[in-house]
């Protein structure tokens, strides 16, 4: 339940769903609330390049604890590597899956993270093998980051650039 009302249509929020071994998030907007249950309408998220990573010995511990126990502070490490996406409209159970409220300010910049592709740009950025590529992979991010007009969005792109080393 969140705040004193609980949890009200029209609120943003992050849930965390197991999938395997792992987790996936969904992002999104209440639609309904029926007891524990709440129809959500939003984004689902499936960190595939990190779960390869993690799968192939090619990751840390802290990538493991991100993978199994996701919120919206440790997210990014998932969102910086190769994602697969699809529209979610279902409902989701609170008593199996967590649902964290958030406001709309997070939901825009992880909506928008998703929506102009940083999983892919990251992720040819930091993995790419060959020099010339990886660099070519930074130009492209330095180039999407210099278009966006999100404030929010925009802080936290270069933030995440900046502690990963990429400008």
């Amino acid at each position: 339940m969140f705040g004193k009302g609980g949890i009200k249509p029209g609120e943003f929020v992050f849930v965390a769903q197991k999938d395997g071994q792992y987790s996936r998030i969904v992002i999104g907007r209440i639609q309904s609330v029926n007891g524990s249950r709440v129809h959500i309408v939003g984004t689902a998220i499936r960190p595939s390049g990190l779960v390869e990573r993690v799968n192939a010995g090619k990751a840390g511990d802290h990538s493991k604890q991100v993978l199994g126990n996701p919120d919206p502070n440790n997210c990014v490490f998932m969102l910086i590597d190769r994602v697969d996406t699809s529209p979610f409209n279902q409902e989701v159970d609170q008593a199996t899956d967590r649902v964290i409220w958030i406001n709309e300010n997070r939901y825009l910049v992880l909506d928008g993270w998703i929506k102009e592709n940083f999983p892919e740009i990251f992720a040819a950025a930091l993995m790419s093998q060959a020099e010339e590529d990886r660099q070519n992979a930074r130009q492209v991010l330095r180039e999407k980051m210099g278009a966006l007009y999100e404030r929010d969005l925009k802080d936290h792109v270069y933030a995440v650039a900046r502690g990963a080393h990429l400008l």
